[in-house]
């Protein structure tokens, strides 16, 4: 039997009114490991309020119980009990939830090795690939059934912060839960089509500016390289995009050849970036994220940070190089 989860269903067990939450920005994994567990609690008779700071990204409202996630928090609560999913500091669960005064218990069930474990119970397993797989072991192990609905969330969860299975995330466990996602009602085709080629025409006039922006930058030494890419609140608002749909373009500069680390220097207001940074494996970007205050995983990770873009850029390659140095050197 999973006893990781014993503190979280003795709060089940005892609470009557939820909350369930995720970080700002939210991605797939945050919004299907959110509506997830939701769904899960609500299948028990609960009431259970679904909050998310910023809107769920259109490519998400298909998903099973978009349509109830609620943006404000004024005059919600109290509460038994907070389901927190997917985020690594309280700070990410947006001002709303943090200026929440009876929250109840908080349940922090997350994967990131960065995780400052700002729970009452923590369940923090880095080795899991999503937050899905967590939410899918929390409904084994409180023997909560797996509805279609559930199913479609987690898979989603699963699909998306794998790269569709393409991280060095994806495990064997990973595979088996999305399988059995799969023959409790998820439909890896539809979903596929509705996540990966559904995407507005400005997402792709906001690509084209985007990768005009590319600069490679030698580390030293002959050894691998950087790749980054700007994206400002101009280019936001020439292409009409949103700034979900910069989503993944950081993928761009780490699938270079030669590269092994990838940058995507997102304005996110005059004078703060928010900073994605990918790796393919030889630099551990979490660490370079915690030293900016953020965090994330060794191959994915980001941060904000405040100053003109020229001088992000510096502060940020700067240290990328040193531990990019300090990798090729062990």
């Amino acid at each position: 039997m999973d006893r990781r989860f014993d503190a979280a269903i003795e709060e089940i067990k005892k609470g009557k009114k939820f909350l369930t939450v995720s970080h700002v920005s939210p991605e797939g994994d945050a919004v299907g490991s959110l509506l997830g567990v939701t769904l899960a609690l609500r299948s028990l008779g609960k009431d259970v309020t679904a909050y998310l700071e910023d809107p769920v990204p259109d490519l998400f409202k298909f998903l099973p119980g978009a349509d109830t996630v609620v943006h404000n928090l004024e005059g919600a609560g109290p509460f038994d009990a907070t389901f927190a999913v997917d985020c690594g500091q309280k700070e990410r669960l947006g001002k709303g939830f943090v200026n929440l005064k009876e929250p109840g218990k908080i349940i922090n069930i997350d994967h990131h090795a960065t995780n400052d474990c700002f729970g009452d119970v923590n369940v923090i397993v880095p080795d899991a690939s999503a937050a899905g797989e967590l939410v899918y072991d929390l409904c084994k192990a409180a023997a909560i059934p797996i509805d279609r609905d559930i199913a479609v969330n987690l898979y989603v969860a699963i699909h998306t912060d794998t790269g569709s299975f393409r991280y060095s995330s994806a495990t064997a466990d990973s595979f088996f839960k999305a399988g059995d996602l799969v023959r409790l009602g998820a439909e890896p085709w539809d979903i596929s089509r509705r996540v990966y080629e559904n995407y507005p025409a400005r997402k792709y006039k906001l690509l084209g500016m985007v990768l005009s922006t590319l600069d490679i930058i030698d580390a030293g030494n002959g050894g691998p390289q950087v790749a980054i890419l700007s994206v400002t609140l101009d280019m936001f608002k020439r292409s009409g995009a949103e700034k979900d749909l910069a989503d993944g373009f950081v993928n761009y500069a780490r699938g270079i050849e030669g590269v092994e680390v990838g940058v995507l220097f997102r304005e996110a207001a005059p004078l703060e970036y928010k900073v994605s940074m990918r790796s393919k494996g030889q630099v551990d970007v979490a660490v370079i994220s915690e030293g900016f205050g953020g965090g994330g995983h060794r191959n994915a990770a980001g941060f904000m940070v405040k100053g003109t873009l020229d001088e992000v850029k510096t502060r940020v390659i700067t240290v990328i190089k040193e531990k990019m140095y300090a990798a090729t050197k062990v």
